[in-house]
């Protein structure tokens, strides 16, 4: 079970907003199962229908755990998604349109469906 700051989702889906129709991407740190905070990666592109990370400036830290990113439809992971999700991190949130919790999914590396509760 995950759980998720209240700051820390209101950041999410205020950015995936305010980056609409283009996708927000960035890495989530956690404090043990509470997901604290959203780590914007350098040189992060973000597009209409992709958001791309350049791995090495992923920095090298342990409360890392997984990515977050918005689509500007349904919270539905594409391939390229999974197979990301697969390489990297324990936890994925993706904030679908119109950017409201009811339309926030999480996922496990494998793609399988999780809950995140609010803190």
């Amino acid at each position: 079970m995950w759980y998720i700051k209240k700051e820390t989702l209101d950041f999410i889906l205020g950015a995936a907003q305010n980056n609409y129709p283009y996708e927000f991407a960035g890495m989530l740190r956690a404090d043990k199962d509470t997901i604290t905070e959203v780590l914007l990666i350098p040189g992060t592109r973000w597009h209409e229908t992709s958001a791309t990370f350049l791995m090495n400036m992923i920095p090298t830290d342990l409360s890392i755990v997984g990515s977050v990113h918005s689509h500007p439809g349904p919270a539905i992971p594409s391939q390229a998604d999974l197979e990301f999700f697969s390489k990297f991190g324990k936890i994925h949130l993706i904030a679908g349109y119109p950017y409201d919790f009811q339309n926030l999914r999480a996922f496990l590396p494998d793609g399988t469906p999780t809950r995140v509760i609010i803190k």
